[in-house]
């Protein structure tokens, strides 16, 4: 999307029409949902874009604002966020940071007469004011999430916000507000294009960014059974056997893929297959940790309750941790976290997670990145050859067992304190078998 550049000579500038502030967050200009209240901050236009303008200006770390936007800016923060705004360091969680405001900058657009009569749907492209501004839905929306402002300092463990207010005459956007973002400069054509950008690789290539990909879920393993969760002091008695106990069944999914763009979230994802096979009434909470649970109502009567107790919890013959499918990493979520959980297969005939075998672990790749770029600021691709391998037994653990051995050869001899990266941080994007002849493609 492009706004305009209005200066004839000089820094690239741009009218800035209108500053919002979007409640808990968010990492694109499109909210994630409706929780996301978008808030209008009152300005005054004439002196915010005073002077030289406001630039944009990859050369500054941070970002200016005119002085007058502060008192009306903090106004709007302190509605949404119970405090006042300043750029003091704060200590906080990563969880409190991804909540905190997305500060929404509109600009002017380069092309400023929208043809609303062709029908154009404003609301399907991501960087557009759309429905914020109806009457200039084609003006560019700049989104600056909390993890773009807010600068972390490793060795003081505090978050400082680095969007300023003491700014005369003008402003200057900065690279933190165009982090996240491809930006074209293109002078011959008085235009600045912006497009959000993911280091992320896509699996499936030929799936468009518009679209988006949803997320994707493992099958469901039994955390807490219904027979667990109800209320059996009443079954002592051997006339209650056919009364009905309410209990809450949990279920535990890990995630595969936390998706990209404007796909389905885990959430809906749950919900969606849900509806589609178990139908009843179901909470979905999904911790960031790659992984989501599941919380279903249930009923069991007392004597199904007493004959799951003496035998139910047993293994099925032959099965042991893993025979359900688990014993893999979660994806990389946007805590920087994944999750591994196992599940046996127990005589009920479902498969119960193995909850002593739950593990979790730092990772940097997938939607780590995405959700947070400064923790990831560049990727190393690399390709491997190896001889010997039997390529149709190559499955999932054979890529982890890969990605343990790789970061235990490269940190060989090095301190804890000092290694470059670990097993979570590294994500095999393909595999394929290699011949001989593939090596020509090297110069080899």
């Amino acid at each position: 999307v492009y706004a305009r550049n209005v200066a004839k000579s000089g820094w690239f500038t741009c009218f800035v029409k209108n500053i919002y502030i979007r409640e808990k967050g968010g990492q694109s200009a499109k909210a994630d949902g409706r929780h996301q209240v978008t808030q209008k901050v009152i300005v005054d236009l004439y002196q915010m874009n005073s002077g030289k303008g406001v630039i944009i200006d990859s050369g500054t770390t941070d970002t200016y604002l005119h002085k007058s936007v502060a008192e009306p800016f903090d106004e709007v923060w302190r509605k949404v966020t119970g405090v006042a705004y300043s750029n003091v360091p704060l200590r906080m969680s990563k969880k409190d940071l991804l909540l905190l405001p997305t500060v929404l900058v509109q600009l002017t657009a380069y092309e400023d007469s929208p043809d609303i009569a062709n029908g154009r749907n404003f609301d399907s492209v991501i960087g557009l004011a759309a429905d914020l501004d109806p009457t200039s839905p084609q003006d560019v929306l700049l989104a600056i999430p909390a993890t773009h402002y807010m600068e972390y300092s490793p060795s003081k463990g505090t978050y400082t916000p680095r969007i300023y207010f003491t700014e005369t005459q003008g402003g200057v956007i900065g690279s933190n507000a165009m982090q996240g973002h491809n930006v074209l400069f293109d002078w011959e054509n008085k235009r600045v294009g912006f497009a959000e950008s993911s280091c992320e690789y896509q699996n499936d290539a030929s799936q468009s960014a518009d679209n988006g990909v949803d997320c994707q879920l493992g099958a469901p393993s039994l955390t807490v059974s219904c027979s667990d969760s109800a209320d059996l002091s009443d079954c002592n008695n051997n006339r209650n056997a056919n009364k009905a106990m309410k209990g809450v069944e949990v279920w535990t999914r890990i995630v595969q893929s936390p998706g990209l763009y404007q796909g389905l979230t885990c959430e809906q994802v749950s919900a969606s297959e849900n509806e589609d096979s178990y139908g009843g009434k179901m909470d979905v909470q999904c911790d960031g940790r790659g992984i989501c649970r599941e919380f279903r109502d249930c009923a069991i009567t007392c004597a199904n309750a007493v004959a799951l107790g003496s035998a139910g919890n047993e293994p099925a013959p032959g099965n042991n941790a893993g025979s359900c499918g688990g014993g893999t990493w979660s994806a990389c979520d946007y805590t920087c976290s994944q999750t591994r959980i196992n599940s046996v297969l127990m005589n009920d005939g479902k498969c119960h997670e193995e909850k002593a075998l739950e593990f979790t672990r730092p990772c940097h790749v997938q939607a780590c990145g995405r959700a947070d770029p400064c923790r990831v600021p560049f990727v190393v691709h690399a390709i491997l050859k190896m001889r010997g391998v039997v390529a149709s037994r190559w499955n999932k653990q054979a890529e982890e067992l890969l990605g343990d051995a790789f970061a235990a050869a490269v940190n060989w001899k090095r301190e804890p304190s000092e290694l470059l990266f670990e097993s979570g941080d590294v994500n095999v994007l393909s595999s394929s078998p290699w011949r001989a002849s593939d090596d020509t493609m090297f110069g080899e």
